[in-house]
């Protein structure tokens, strides 16, 4: 079962900042690709990465619970965002 997520635009301007922690968990927030910070944005952070999509509140729930789960990998989640447009099925 997968789902369809939204992958941003250059005409947009939203990003999710995804988070590793040190304990091997996972955290993401989607932001304004200008809101980025240069620096950490979780305290415990081990990583952060930018991924190129839009989820709704309940798929950024599904995409963190499959990362947290190991469904999903970190690498995986960034291959499927892209700055050409689109929709990406993430097979979560």
């Amino acid at each position: 079962m997968g789902i369809t997520v939204k992958n941003t635009t250059p005409d947009t301007t939203k990003v999710t900042l995804v988070g590793e922690m040190m304990d091997g968990s996972f955290d993401a927030k989607v932001m304004a690709e200008t809101d980025v910070p240069y620096t950490k944005y979780w305290d415990n952070e081990l990583e952060q990465r930018i991924v190129y999509l839009h989820p709704d509140p309940e798929q950024l729930k599904a995409i963190v619970a499959a990362l947290n789960e190991g469904r999903l990998s970190l690498d995986a989640l960034q291959d499927f965002g892209s700055s050409a447009g689109g929709e990406s099925e993430l097979p979560i």
